[in-house]
C-alpha cells in the first residue's frame, strides 16, 4: 500500500482548499490501533478578490494564518474516526486590525465499502459553529468603521464523501473523491471533486499533486453573501504541489503550495503555503 494523502473536504475557511496531509485519507482505512496526527500552518497574503459574479477587484492587502489539527484513528471494523480542527485563525487587512479565535471543528466517520487494490471509502463529516461568526476588524485610520472578519460561518452542515484510490507500483499512486456539503442557515448546498497523484522520491519522500473544485449545486441567492470565503457561492478550482518527508518511521514533515484557477466565487486567491510536522501510530 502506497503512502495515503488524502484529498479531504472544505473546512470553513477565507481562501481556497487544499489537500490532506500525507498518509492520511484516501481511499483506505487504519486498523484499530492505527493513527494520525498532523499539526499545520497555513498562510497567505493577497489582495485579489473576487465577487459572488466573478469579478476580479484588487483590494488591500488581505492576511491570514490558520493553525490547524487533523487527525485520524482506526476503530476496527472498517470505521475510522477523523478530526480536522483549526485551532487558531488569524485574519487581518492592511487597514484593519486583526481578528483571531478558533475556527469551525470538523468531527467525522470514515467507512471501508471496498478493501484490497481499489479501496473504497465512504466518510460523513458534521461541521460545528465552534467559530464566531460576528467577529469584526476596525479600520486603522477610523474606529468607527468595521469590516467582517469572522472565524467560522455560523451554520451546522454536514459533508458526505466517497473516495477510491489504486497503488499502480510500490511508488505510485492515485485517488479520486467526489463529496456533497448539505448547508444551513440559508446557504446553498455544495459540491466538489478532486484528483490527485502520489510519487515517492528516493524512499523517503512523497511528492503529491492535486486539483480539486469545489462549486454550488444551484444559482446563489445574490442577497445572501454573508462573509468572504466562508458565506453564501463560494466556488473555486485549486492546484496544488505538496512533499512529505518520512524523518523517521513515524515523523513526517509536510509542506504545501496552492493557487486557485478557473471559476472562483466569493474568495480571496493567491498563493497558499502550508507546512507542517505529522506523526503516525502503526
Amino acid at each position: 500500500m502506497a503512502a495515503r494523502t488524502g484529498l479531504g473536504v472544505l473546512t470553513a475557511g477565507w481562501l481556497l482548499g487544499a489537500a490532506q496531509p500525507a498518509c492520511a485519507g484516501g481511499g483506505w482505512i487504519r486498523p484499530a490501533g492505527g493513527a494520525y496526527a498532523k499539526v499545520g500552518l497555513t498562510a497567505v497574503n493577497t489582495s485579489r478578490y473576487y465577487t459572488l459574479s466573478g469579478t476580479e477587484l484588487t483590494t488591500n492587502p488581505f492576511s491570514q494564518q490558520v493553525v490547524s489539527l487533523y487527525a485520524e484513528a482506526g476503530l476496527g471494523h472498517h470505521l475510522e474516526a477523523v478530526l480536522n480542527f483549526p485551532a487558531y485563525r488569524r485574519a487581518k487587512f492592511s487597514t484593519s486590525t486583526a481578528t483571531q479565535g478558533v475556527g469551525d471543528v470538523q468531527l467525522g466517520l470514515r467507512y471501508g465499502v471496498l478493501r484490497g487494490a481499489w479501496p473504497m471509502a465512504l466518510s460523513v463529516s458534521a461541521e460545528l459553529p465552534t467559530g464566531n461568526p460576528k467577529a469584526r476588524g476596525t479600520n486603522t485610520n477610523n474606529s468607527q468603521l468595521e469590516i467582517a472578519l469572522p472565524t467560522g460561518d455560523g451554520e451546522f452542515n454536514v459533508w458526505t464523501q466517497v473516495a477510491l484510490s489504486h497503488s499502480f507500483s510500490p511508488k505510485l499512486y492515485a485517488t479520486v473523491e467526489a463529496g456533497y456539503n448539505a448547508r444551513t442557515e440559508g446557504f446553498t448546498n455544495q459540491y466538489s471533486y478532486s484528483g490527485q497523484l502520489g510519487y515517492q522520491l528516493l524512499g523517503k519522500a512523497w511528492l503529491t499533486g492535486t486539483v480539486r473544485t469545489l462549486d454550488n449545486v444551484r444559482a446563489p441567492r445574490p442577497g445572501g453573501l454573508a462573509s468572504i470565503g466562508i458565506g453564501e457561492g463560494v466556488a473555486y478550482s485549486t492546484a496544488a504541489l505538496g512533499a512529505n518527508y518520512a524523518a523517521t518511521d513515524h515523523l513526517w514533515l509536510t509542506a504545501e503550495w496552492a493557487t486557485g484557477f478557473g471559476k472562483l466565487r466569493n474568495v480571496y486567491a493567491g498563493s497558499q503555503f502550508t507546512v507542517g510536522v505529522a506523526w503516525e501510530w502503526k
